[in-house]
């Protein structure tokens, strides 16, 4: 009886011996596994401005949270792969010497492999096909983005700016984003509260919001609310049907020089307005107040 109750303790025993080479080994392929996927992810989503303006998100995760899943499992993956070499590294060094000796009958292939990973590099460096076209489908999937209704953000990070900050810096009344707030039913509490904070917690984006306050009166009009920075003014003028004349006359108006060719958020860097307060200006819906 002694000696079956020992021989079963010692089977226990060797089955739940923990096997660290193992462990090395699964951890290894899921944080590469992790690092393959949310690198592909990254490759498709628009730049942060945008990301964080809209509250882009793919599989419940905004771009930063894959971001840091990205850059940790990348991390966990460095790591486990030095402590897998270092206990397989006697294994690893025979299989090395004896594919180093049978790489001399491989002469062909490792030079073409080396030139291979040379090519690789300089094509990059150099921006040549077909990593050019892999780059440039980069750019367009931003400029998709990007240009998508809403997704430019009339300030740098105003989805940081308490409500008090974004309605000055805006030149919107504290009044109009209160009632706006009861209308869409944003859980609004303090003036010192940041714009991301209350999009988040009312289930909507600092983008929506801002369209709320401020986009309407643009868009009744038939015109688009968004993506009018990376647009010239005669291009403004194209699409909405304005002589280009004119337009200029009521910049002029203003106080504000350009030429057709000048692009919308230069003028309003250069004059202290918002792309969208330049294009009222261009179609004469922002005369009385420049700064709306």
């Amino acid at each position: 009886m002694l000696e079956w109750a020992l021989e079963i303790i010692t089977k226990e025993k060797t089955m739940i011996k923990f096997k660290f080479r193992g462990f090395t080994s699964f951890l290894m392929f899921f944080s590469f596994l992790i690092s393959l996927v949310s690198g592909i992810v990254l490759y498709f989503p628009p730049q942060g401005k945008i990301a964080h303006w809209t509250h882009w998100t793919f599989w419940g995760l905004d771009k930063e949270m894959w971001g840091f899943l990205h850059i940790n499992s990348s991390l966990v993956f460095f790591v486990i792969a030095i402590l897998h070499l270092y206990y397989n590294w006697k294994v690893l060094f025979r299989y090395a010497k004896k594919k180093a000796v049978m790489a001399f009958n491989l002469k062909w292939e490792l030079f073409a492999a080396i030139m291979l990973v040379i090519f690789v590099i300089a094509a990059t460096l150099f921006n040549i096909e077909p990593f050019r076209t892999i780059v440039r489908w980069n750019e367009e999937i931003k400029t998709y983005w990007a240009e998508k209704e809403e997704a430019e953000p009339p300030l740098a990070h105003a989805e940081d700016l308490t409500v008090a900050e974004f309605c000055e810096r805006l030149k919107i009344s504290i009044e109009s984003f209160q009632q706006a707030a009861r209308t869409h039913g944003w859980k609004f509490e303090s003036t010192e509260e940041r714009i991301e904070e209350i999009a988040r917690r009312s289930g909507t984006s600092p983008a929506k919001m801002y369209h709320r306050l401020v986009g309407e009166g643009l868009r009744t009009s038939g015109q688009r609310t968004s993506g009018w920075g990376r647009k010239s003014v005669l291009q403004v003028c194209q699409e909405n049907q304005i002589e280009v004349d004119v337009a200029l006359q009521r910049l002029a108006a203003e106080g504000i020089g350009v030429s057709r060719d000048e692009l919308i958020r230069s003028i309003a860097g250069e004059y202290g307005l918002q792309p969208i307060a330049v294009v009222r200006l261009i179609t004469g819906e922002g005369q009385e107040n420049t700064q709306e």
